[in-house]
């Protein structure tokens, strides 16, 4: 069980993260990770009403109850937004930055409010800002295009059918 707890946050910034083989190195010093990499990128609206944006892992905390492990962590702000209300830009920090030098944090799943799905251009912007590989979301054309094509798939023409 890698770090120290601290007022609900274990800290695991001295073990390097998991990477495949594959990954490169990035010019600020930390490996790509690839999309294939374990957890899944997340919005997370803790408890103290903040955002934070990571790659997430399931694991325990030291008495085995249930906690995040937090790859990359950034702290998100809402810049902009468009006339709708929707968010168009995002000030992106890495979370805990110039507190520690821990780069990944396990968080007590008590923390959390809620865990969210982020906006994908949000998505596309951390990615980016973290140095991961994230799913390309596809156009609702793109989308329109696959479902048209798995419908079509299911049927069977009757001619091919052989009794």
């Amino acid at each position: 069980m890698p770090g120290p707890v601290v007022n609900g946050v274990r800290q695991t910034g001295a073990l390097p993260a998991e990477v495949a083989p594959s990954a490169t190195a990035d010019p600020h010093g930390e490996a790509f990770l690839p999309m294939t990499s374990e957890g899944a990128i997340r919005l997370l609206l803790l408890n103290s009403g903040e955002f934070v944006m990571a790659r997430l892992r399931d694991t325990t905390d030291r008495y085995g109850d249930p906690a995040f492990q937090l790859i990359r962590p950034c702290s998100v702000r809402v810049q902009a937004v468009d006339d709708a209300g929707m968010a168009t830009t995002w000030d992106l920090q890495p979370f805990l930055g110039g507190l520690t030098s821990h780069r990944n944090v396990v968080l007590f799943k008590t923390a959390l409010a809620s865990v969210l799905d982020p906006d994908p251009r949000l998505m596309q912007v951390y990615a980016e800002q973290t140095s991961q590989e994230c799913p390309v979301d596809d156009s609702p054309v793109e989308r329109l295009k696959k479902a048209f094509q798995e419908f079509t798939d299911s049927l069977q023409d009757p001619s091919d059918q052989t009794a």
